[in-house]
């Protein structure tokens, strides 16, 4: 994910999920969008089956 957004962008996504957000809101928004696009590319990777050890009986090595 890019580090910032264009406000293009950012107008369509709120569009998109239904926001009406104030000027003041989005500037805030649009401020602090390099961690949030941080974070989402933390949590979007695929995760091994320990991931939910609880539910895995049997694994190997690549699986820690």
């Amino acid at each position: 994910m890019p580090a910032d957004i264009s406000d293009q962008t950012l107008d369509f996504l709120l569009a998109r999920a239904g926001l009406d957000l104030t000027p003041a809101q989005k500037a805030e928004l649009k401020s602090v969008y390099a961690g949030i696009a941080a974070m989402a590319e933390r949590v979007h990777k695929p995760r091994g089956i320990m991931a939910e050890p609880a539910h895995a009986y049997l694994f190997n090595e690549e699986d820690l």
